[in-house]
């Protein structure tokens, strides 16, 4: 375990590993949000984990929802459907709300080391 710790702290000290790595841990989240809404905690995590802080740590896990939020919102435009879905008050909400909520859930793993 303290193995992968002393990794984290290498890569926390290192900005151009760091940003790699939340550059991939965007990539991978949304990949796998695009399956299943586990993917949107676990982006969250990914690119909380090598943030030198906690607070950083849950910024960048709050702004991965809402990047997957908007990503969403792109899709559904150029789908041709946004006037629809923008009438569609309950799905908006929680469409809407999910992906920050369970990033934000998912950046709080930044706190355990």
């Amino acid at each position: 375990m303290s193995s992968i710790g002393a990794w984290l702290d290498e890569t926390r000290a290192d900005d151009r590993r760091r940003r790699l790595l939340v550059a991939g841990g965007v990539v991978f989240g949304l990949a796998f949000a695009w399956v299943h809404w586990l993917g949107f905690v676990a982006g969250g995590a990914v690119v909380a984990l090598p943030q030198p802080s906690i607070r950083r740590g849950v910024l960048a896990g709050l702004g991965f929802g809402l990047l997957s939020a908007l990503a969403f919102g792109g899709w559904i435009a150029t789908a041709g459907v946004l006037d629809t879905y923008l009438t569609m008050e309950q799905v908006l909400v929680v469409s809407v709300v999910i992906p920050p909520a369970c990033a934000l859930f998912g950046s709080l793993v930044r706190g355990l080391r």
